[in-house]
């Protein structure tokens, strides 16, 4: 990762930006700040030279003069070290009293005075008062307490910003850098996936929330793209393998017929074969269209109340005298007035898969039991589908989800190998988990559908 690329990430740009943003709005708080407490302190002195005034006066103004004259230069005897000034002229400007040089006459209020040392950095902060007996008394001090006052908010904040700065660009170059890593590691992953390595997925760390949440969505996508690849490249080798063979015999037995029919009779019954092998692949692709389908639609969307206790009723009703004269038993025990958000046709064309699949891959006499509950647990209903026939072996039971697939046992049976596909198709859509057990002996299919919470 180059410094020139780390520099350009979003999160670097944001982080100057509001380093940028936090500097000016220091700077223009600190200029805020720095007026107010000069004013503030000004204002304070002031009043303190403006009570001192009065003090040396004794209020009135009245003061002998003589008396008045004393009492600076006793001031000045003692202040002569501590910054303080005074001023004591006549009506005229004679100087009578003080350590300044003379001043135009009168001088009332405050104001700035150059400093007597010659020092630029020094200015004297000055108020003065014309009083009754006509004397003009100025008192002064050094200002410099304010210039330092100044500097020292001017160091502390230039400090203060100069560090927060520092440390905010080397906190956007770590943040950056980091967040650069993560993101290099997941363009690395999905320029191996797109390389053709489906089975890569997005490093977890456990430490990174944000970045953790978005790896596992992420690595759920990428396990569904592989599914449903895994799925179309089954489903290609299948139809592949499973429609070969009927349509190699179609062929064969209309190029028989072909060669050696003779009467109309004869290819008039070649047709009817051949158009009932056509309507029985006509039939598997309308089931896969019919899985592509329900698989395209949003899960749990579009689905309205439907009473699942009726339909579970209505199937068992319908099928039972079917089961029967095929020599099996169709039994049911449903309890009344379970209700789910779902599909009437769906779930009617599921369930009647479900029994259809366990009648016709039993050729002895079994029962089909229909069981419809709701469990103690708080989930919603859970529908069970069961025989005693011949079963399923365990490490078959993901196999017989995919499409086509058709363990050895069922091939010489009528069917595609896409009941059990479709019928967990629309259990997804339903937001439902389809399981297969054991029944000891046969199949037992649980469905369980979501909780109304």
């Amino acid at each position: 990762m180059t410094q020139p690329k780390l520099f350009s990430t979003p999160t670097f740009r944001l982080i100057l930006l509001s380093s940028a943003i936090f500097g000016f709005s220091a700077f223009a708080m600190y200029g805020v700040m720095d007026i107010a407490i000069n004013r503030s302190m000004t204002r304070q002195m002031d009043a303190e030279l403006q009570n001192d005034i009065l003090t040396l006066s004794d209020n009135d103004g009245r003061m002998d003069r003589d008396r008045l004259v004393a009492r600076v230069q006793g001031r000045i005897a003692r202040h002569s070290r501590t910054g303080t000034f005074y001023l004591l002229q006549d009506e005229d400007g004679a100087l009578l009293a003080g350590n300044l040089p003379p001043m135009k006459v009168p001088f009332n209020g405050t104001y700035d005075l150059p400093s007597p040392t010659s020092d630029p950095e020094h200015v004297l902060r000055a108020a003065g008062i014309s009083l009754p007996n006509g004397l003009n008394l100025l008192i002064a001090r050094d200002a410099y307490v304010l210039d330092e006052v100044a500097d020292l908010m001017e160091r502390t904040f230039g400090v203060g910003v100069l560090l927060t700065l520092v440390a905010a660009l080397c906190s956007g170059v770590l943040i950056s850098r980091r967040l650069q890593q993560r993101l290099e590691t997941i363009n690395r992953t999905s320029r191996e996936i797109m390389s053709g390595d489906l089975g890569r997925r997005i490093p977890v760390n456990g430490n990174d929330h944000d970045f953790d949440e978005l790896a596992t969505n992420l690595n759920n996508m990428l396990a569904r793209i592989e599914e449903l690849m895994d799925g179309v490249r089954q489903v290609s080798d299948n139809i592949a393998h499973d429609m070969r063979t009927p349509l190699t015999r179609l062929r064969h037995y209309l190029e028989r017929v072909r060669l050696s029919g003779v009467t109309v009779e004869e290819f008039r019954s070649a047709i009817d074969i051949a158009l009932l092998s056509t309507d029985d692949l006509l039939e598997m692709f309308g089931a896969l269209l019919r899985i592509a389908q329900i698989e395209a639609r949003t899960p749990c969307a579009d689905l309205q109340p439907l009473d699942l206790s009726a339909l579970c009723e209505m199937v068992a009703e319908t099928y039972g005298p079917v089961a029967e004269s095929e020599g099996h038993r169709l039994a049911s025990a449903i309890v009344p007035g379970l209700s789910i958000a779902g599909d009437k046709q769906l779930l009617t064309q599921m369930l009647v898969n479900l029994v259809e699949n366990a009648l016709q891959h039993n050729k002895t006499p079994i029962e089909v039991r229909i069981l419809l509950h709701l469990p103690g647990n708080g989930g919603g209903p859970e529908l069970t589908v069961t025989d005693n026939g011949v079963g399923i072996a365990q490490e078959e039971y993901a196999n017989v989800l995919r499409r086509f697939y058709r363990v050895d046992a069922s091939r010489s049976t009528q069917g595609s190998g896409l009941g059990l596909s479709m019928a967990e198709a629309i259990a997804r859509y339903h937001g439902a988990s389809l399981t297969l057990e054991d029944n000891g002996p046969g199949l037992r299919v649980l469905l369980r559908f979501p909780g109304k919470g």
